[in-house]
């Protein structure tokens, strides 16, 4: 008697959104995706063939297992399967507390560690419909989700809780109470008053010293390749504070992340203004920085905003449903993971960093300048692959934001960046602009409106001095004040804008009449404030586009 099996692993919001650093962030991601591979390789060894994903042996798992089980009980494999995934989880545990044991209450340990994977199965007897049974399957694992276990919880009065999601108790030693040996401070990066659970700590020190690209990092990276010939003495500078105090990423084989070998630490670094973080992370002195601060007093300074991307793939379900058989839904699972795989690669060639890139789900940061040209190429690719499956589509969404700006902040921008690409019509482009002052703005459009090469096209006008970069400004004015205007006013529209246009430009009417004369032909107060929208984004774009050419960028454009 055959049965389809599906298993569900989580927290994925405990594992992936509870983050303060870009590390916990990623190693979140990858930890729950060899947990799901224990599981699908539990249930593989059970005689279960896979379905999703198509191998145990992809590169990421998604949380979610489906698989064929032509004999045995359907019972005894998921329970087996969930002992491996808790085996899973107790390695990296225990990995974390060797590392980390001199500073953790093992009393708190002891009582969290167990209490953290969820785990969900279901199954249904094979019928000879695949596609009704698949879908009897997957209500009965939605129905199982939502009726979620619970042990009976074991807080500790007066402990304070953990800094990345308040949930559970911090498991650290007081470090008023026990000066903690200083290794150890380096080692998890606790800053004055931050507090970590169990998860929290495997997040920190779990899987080895690999680093993950912060996302100063990624802000600072046009200017860092617009800089190069500049930066030895900062690259010196860095190698004598020593890994412990600026760490070095892994640049020299493919894990790692070869493409920003130019400058391998730490984007805090380059921030003189964020010094102060690893002076109180490291208890490196003021004096022992000056080298690097010397050195970069004498290079402009970096822009602060990139980009979180977030894509999502659409009508995913849809496609599935229509899949007659396992077969054809193995195939389906292998040319998606054949994606994840060019997603990585894209991102990199970008010089961004992914997080997180399973099935149709992609989570990267990349810097400002390049990050339009990586949402287009994965677009296209994923459109190119799955073009037999009905053609589904891909909605990318791009937040900028400032480094500085939380990451669980950054983390929902581009969540919502990503919802707004999706309405009405999906298939979409969303820029949503958060700047540290003011409300953020967004434009959506479809991808085959170009919106991607419009942004471009705007930011290389500005660039060549043909739209005034402070235009953008007095046409959100004006399209403020035409929001209230009553009757026709497209007429007046048209001829505002050209006076604006003349009085900001100095290049003349006429060049800008002409790069202009398709986007204000037909203006009325909508289109302005899509327009001006437009124009803003275009503006933080080039400023990028200058900084990784080695142009100088006014102070005014970089804080703005």
């Amino acid at each position: 008697m055959s049965h389809l099996l599906a298993i569900a692993v989580g927290p994925v919001q405990e594992l992936i959104a509870a983050a303060r650093r870009t590390r916990d962030l990623w190693f979140g991601s990858y930890l729950l995706s060899e947990i799901s591979r224990a599981v699908a390789k539990s249930v593989e060894a059970d005689g279960g063939k896979l379905i999703f994903p198509e191998s145990a042996d992809a590169k990421n798992i998604a949380n979610v297992i489906l698989a064929e089980l032509p004999e045995g009980d359907p019972k005894d494999v998921a329970t087996k399967a969930k002992q491996a995934a808790q085996k899973r989880w107790l390695e990296f545990a225990g990995e974390a507390f060797r590392e980390a044991s001199g500073v953790i209450r093992q009393d708190i340990w002891d009582d969290q560690v167990e209490d953290v994977i969820e785990f969900y199965a279901a199954w249904v007897q094979c019928s000879g419909d695949y596609t009704a049974d698949r879908r009897t399957l997957m209500r009965l694992l939605g129905g199982r989700k939502n009726c979620r276990d619970f042990l009976p919880a074991k807080g500790r009065a007066g402990v304070p809780k953990s800094s990345l999601d308040g949930q559970r108790e911090s498991v650290l030693k007081d470090p008023a109470r026990e000066r903690w040996p200083e290794r150890f401070r380096a080692r998890l990066r606790i800053r004055a008053g931050e507090q970590l659970d169990v998860l929290g700590v495997v997040k920190r020190v779990a899987g080895g010293t690999q680093l993950y690209p912060s996302v100063s990092r990624i802000a600072a990276d046009p200017w860092v390749r617009g800089n190069e010939p500049y930066l030895d003495p900062i690259r010196r500078a860095c190698e004598q504070l020593g890994n412990s105090i600026i760490r070095r990423l892994n640049t020299d084989d493919a894990r790692g992340y070869p493409h920003l070998a130019a400058f391998p630490y730490e984007g805090a670094a380059l921030f003189v203004s964020r010094h102060h973080e690893l002076i109180e992370e490291t208890e490196i002195t003021l004096e022992e920085l000056r080298p690097l601060r010397d050195a970069l007093a004498k290079l402009p300074q970096p822009e602060p905003y990139l980009a979180v991307m977030v894509a999502d793939g659409d009508r995913i379900g849809a496609a599935i449903s229509s899949l007659p058989s396992p077969d054809e839904n193995r195939e389906f699972s292998r040319t998606l993971a054949a994606f994840a795989d060019a997603a990585c690669t894209i991102v990199h060639n970008h010089n961004g960093v992914l997080v997180y890139a399973g099935g149709d789900d992609v989570l990267a940061f990349l810097p400002l300048d390049k990050c339009l040209h990586c949402a287009r190429a994965l677009h296209d690719d994923f459109e190119e692959r799955l073009a037999k499956y009905g053609k589904p589509t891909l909605s990318v969404g791009i937040a900028i934001g400032h480094f500085m700006e939380n990451l669980e902040d950054l983390l929902n921008y581009g969540r919502e960046a990503e919802r707004m690409a999706k309405r009405p019509d999906r298939d979409g482009l969303a820029v949503r602009l958060h700047k540290r002052g003011g409300a953020p703005i967004g434009i959506r459009a479809r991808w085959s409106d170009n919106p991607d090469r419009r942004l471009e096209r705007f930011a290389e006008l500005m660039n060549q001095g043909i739209v005034p970069t402070r235009l953008p400004y007095e046409l959100r004015l004006m399209a403020n004040l035409y929001e209230q205007w009553k009757g026709d006013a497209d007429a007046a529209i048209q001829q505002d804008l050209y006076r604006v246009i003349a009085k900001k430009t100095s290049r003349g009417l006429s060049a800008v009449r002409q790069a202009l004369s398709a986007d204000i032909q037909g203006m009325n107060s909508a289109k302005l404030t899509v327009l001006a929208n437009e124009m803003l984004f275009a503006r933080q774009i080039a400023v990028a586009l200058r900084q990784a050419k080695g142009q100088s960028v006014a102070a005014e454009e970089v804080t703005a």
